[in-house]
């Protein structure tokens, strides 16, 4: 297997989108920068990203997802 074809990809726009909160109003409530917030929605830069634990879980609790809703794996394109 090749681990360079595949890379971590964020769903957090996915989730913003169903319970329709704004990036803005998500960084207030849970505490963490939005330019970082707002990077995960974009899988900006995925493959050199250090997302720390207590990001996701926070962004876990706050949507009430596990890590497997929030991420997934997929080949790049």
């Amino acid at each position: 297997m090749e681990f360079n074809d595949y890379t971590l990809y964020c769903k957090l726009d996915t989730l913003l989108k169903e319970h329709d909160i704004s990036v803005l109003k998500l960084s207030k409530e849970i505490g963490h920068r939005r330019t970082t917030i707002m990077e995960l929605m974009h899988n900006t830069n995925m493959e050199k990203k250090k997302i720390s634990a207590e990001l996701i879980m926070k962004l876990c609790l706050y949507f009430e997802v596990s890590p497997n809703d929030l991420f997934e794996v997929r080949r790049k394109e």
